[in-house]
């Protein structure tokens, strides 16, 4: 039987609209956030959720009839909003709710035997669900067994967590802020409603400004809080804690992967990301990249050459290079490799790789990265075939310091006859390469035809070219930029003489492009340091690099080294590819390689990670994430977020704490209540025939410092209870406390020392402390 709800709420409807509020603040970040369509409706199903749970909280059903009657009613309005809202109006309701639960069965299927969920309505159901205990909750624990926590966590946490992972362009964080400020509020206006309900049942006056008062004072300590954490610096990520939680056989890390993989569906954001190469590469000034470690790779065996391939660049103009256009679309595991066009003497190998970057987005493999076992999106253009020309391969979530991911490539192993041989048939999709601005020099033109005249075929004019720069331009990462009315190919070829990799890759490719030969500059990493006892390539900051890569028909796009600095790629000679590895090593698809199996940890220097934003290979390459407040990542946010309601609760402790504390030293029962708590700490044990003088004395027998306020606190007990005429109006308690609370306090301590002291046999522990050493 429902009761009658009158007006007069006696939890206050301030209460009721400040729990309804954390549930529609968290359903509304959920909506903002804007990872599956449709997720408006988590607003609606939070609220019903609410409003069922206020209604049978204030009914006599017991918790379990209450819980049974709330999932009845939760399996009917989801069921009946997500299937209107969702599936089409053609089918039939049985139809609908057929499908809804044919969703469920694949999803769970996919759960126990493998397998990538791509529904997105599955996500909408589960997320669902969850608002509606979350509202149900928030409701059963303010209005019938009050558990301020249990109202409060649920939903801060899941709003904690989605503006922890997200990386897109809205201010997520304010509605963290807003949340915290709510849940404040809720946490005093429910405790100032129990304390009200007291003073009436004793009927106790009070002010009935007390709850505005309250409020307005929480309202102040949240703001305050909250604005000394955003003045704080921003932090970096600590690779230290970042191994230690989440290391790569973590429960947390296979949590993150399963997730990742039955909720594939959901949109992901690039933002916020610290890839040290963007969409342009300018050939500026002096090189300043550090040596910090940024990723191992675990390879099969030592390679021939290897590039670790981030960006491609396709265009040329006014001394920066920029990426080509092309679609950025999703490539899940399951589908297996990517489709490329089909091109000779190609080799798939696996590496493994264990990145030391925070917030990195690039998968990096030798080129041409062709899979991964990581969900990733790949930036293509399509060939006549429709096949895929990618030119950037990125995870589609996040990679933080210490994961762990595979990536397949598709290695060339033509040799030098086979390339010689390749003839000039180039396809129509390669013309963008050949493309040469007007402000390259006649004199750079000049020179490649020089160089290239005296060869018949492409690949010898590609080795004159490679080999001139390397033997006549000196490497230096320190030099000026070139003036600005000059152009910066051939400042460095015909005026300065020297540069770094940028400069090579950019003067080799203008002068191929020239003689009608297609070629690109990619950015990347150059080999690095190879360990052999582990197969593992140890790459670092200053590794960097960018090279020349040439179109060959059939065979693809050859990677070259131009940088005097960097060894060559030697290939074979014969007539035939040679293959790379030998049978049985290589597996393309196999189980990524635990990196700790070949390098011991304490090779690692921890101090040798590289921090947030240390990578800067170019003007404005690495991105930031701004939020309203401020830059800030994942860590930092998750610090803020913790320091805040640290300081919130705080001072919502402080505060109540000190109500409460003035609140009982100022009334004559319960300041004599705390006198007899105090003596029990102390180990005394007063007995029922005790007078409350006699009490004071054997008090102050283990307390004789306190013997003046005991005695003056116990006389006005005395007079209060026993006297028939009015005791002292003017007794001031509170002072006789200032003076009585650190004496019991320090005796209070002293007395635990000695109980746990006594405890100890310490004969006996130094007895056998010297039979140890």
């Amino acid at each position: 039987m429902i009761e009658q709800i009158q007006w007069q709420l006696k939890e206050g409807w301030t209460t009721f609209f400040l729990a309804w509020g954390m549930v529609l603040i968290a359903g509304y970040t959920m909506y903002e956030a804007d990872l599956t369509a449709g997720l408006q409706v988590l607003m609606l199903i939070g609220t019903l959720g609410f409003m069922s749970g206020f209604l049978l909280a204030k009914s006599q059903f017991p918790w379990r009839v209450a819980a049974s009657f709330s999932l009845v009613y939760a399996l009917f309005a989801i069921g009946y909003i997500l299937g209107a809202r969702f599936l089409s109006a053609d089918l039939t309701w049985n139809e609908r709710v057929a499908e809804l639960i044919w969703q469920q069965q694949e999803w769970l299927q996919k759960v126990f035997s493998g397998g990538t969920n791509r529904e997105p309505l599955v996500f909408t159901v589960h997320t669902a669900f969850i608002f509606w205990v979350i509202g149900h909750t928030a409701a059963w624990y303010t209005f019938r067994t009050l558990r301020i926590w249990r109202v409060v966590l649920p939903s801060g946490i899941l709003l904690l967590s989605v503006v922890y992972y997200y990386y897109g362009p809205k201010p997520l964080i304010a509605y963290m802020a807003i949340y915290l400020i709510m849940a404040m509020l809720y946490i005093t206006r429910t405790y100032l409603a129990e304390q009200e309900s007291e003073w009436r049942t004793s009927s106790v006056h009070y002010e009935r400004s007390t709850t505005f008062n309250f409020l307005r004072a929480s309202f102040g300590i949240a703001l305050l809080a909250l604005f000394i954490s955003w003045q704080l610096p921003a932090l970096t990520a600590s690779a230290a804690v970042n191994d230690a939680l989440g290391g790569v056989n973590q429960p947390w890390r296979r949590f993150q992967n399963n997730w990742t993989r039955l909720y594939s569906s959901l949109r992901s954001y690039g933002g916020g990301i610290n890839d040290p190469y963007g969409g342009s590469l300018p050939l500026g000034g002096p090189r300043n990249v550090g040596d910090s470690l940024v990723m191992d790779v675990f390879v099969p065996q030592k390679l021939p050459y290897a590039y670790w391939h981030s960006t491609t660049f396709e265009t040329y103009e006014d001394g920066q290079w920029s990426a080509p256009d092309g679609e950025r679309v999703v490539h899940i595991p399951d589908d297996g490799l990517v489709d490329t066009p089909l091109e000779a003497s190609r080799q798939v190998i696996t590496q493994t790789v264990r990145n030391f970057i925070p917030n990195m987005g690039t998968l990096y493999g030798v080129p041409q990265v062709v899979g991964s076992d990581r969900q990733m999106f790949i930036t293509r253009q399509l060939d006549g075939s429709r096949n895929n020309l990618i030119t950037q391969v990125q995870s589609r979530y996040i990679l933080q310091q210490g994961d762990v991911y595979n990536t397949q490539s598709a290695i060339s192993t033509a040799s030098v006859t086979e390339l010689r041989d390749a003839g000039l048939a180039y396809p129509t999709w390669v013309d963008p390469y050949l493309q040469i601005p007007d402000s390259i020099t006649p004199e750079t033109i000049a020179l490649a035809e020089e160089l290239t005249a005296p060869f018949n075929n492409n690949y010898d004019k590609v080795i004159a070219v490679r080999d001139y720069l390397r033997n006549n331009i000196e490497y230096n990462d320190q030099i000026d930029a070139p003036p600005n009315d000059v152009e910066p190919i051939h400042y460095v070829l015909f005026e300065l003489k020297e540069g770094y990799c940028n400069y090579y890759a950019s003067a080799m490719a203008m002068m191929l492009r020239s003689q009608g030969i297609p070629a690109r500059v990619s950015a990347g990493y150059a080999a690095g340091q190879f360990i052999e006892d582990a197969n593992v390539y140890r790459v670092r900051a200053s590794d960097a690099h960018t090279w020349v890569e040439v179109y060959f028909p059939r065979y693809g796009w050859i990677p070259f080294e131009p940088t005097a600095s960097i060894t060559v790629v030697e290939r074979p000679l014969g007539e035939e590819g040679e293959g790379l590895f030998e049978p049985g090593v290589n597996a393309p698809n196999g189980p990524a390689n635990d990196r700790n199996d070949f390098l011991e940890e304490d090779f690692l220097d921890p101090n040798d990670r590289i921090q947030d934003d240390a990578l800067n290979f170019n003007n404005g390459a690495s991105q930031q994430r701004f939020t309203l407040f401020g830059i800030s990542d994942g860590v930092t946010l998750w610090r803020i977020a913790a320091g805040a309601a640290v300081l919130i609760l705080s001072g919502i402790a402080m505060y109540l704490g000190n109500i409460i504390n003035t609140r009982i030293e100022t009334d004559i029962l319960e300041s004599y209540g705390r006198l007899s708590n105090w003596g029990k700490w102390l180990g005394l044990n007063p007995t029922q025939t005790q007078t409350p003088y006699e009490r004071a004395e054997t008090l102050t027998s283990v307390l004789p410092e306190g013997r003046k306020p005991i005695r003056n606190l116990t006389q006005q007990f005395v007079l209060h209870n026993f006297s028939p005429h009015d005791h002292t109006t003017d007794f001031n308690s509170q002072e006789e406390w200032r003076e009585l609370r650190p004496l019991f306090l320090k005796r209070t301590l002293a007395k635990k020392w000695e109980s746990f002291s006594q405890s100890l046999n310490w004969r006996s522990l130094r007895r056998r402390l010297r039979r140890r050493f």
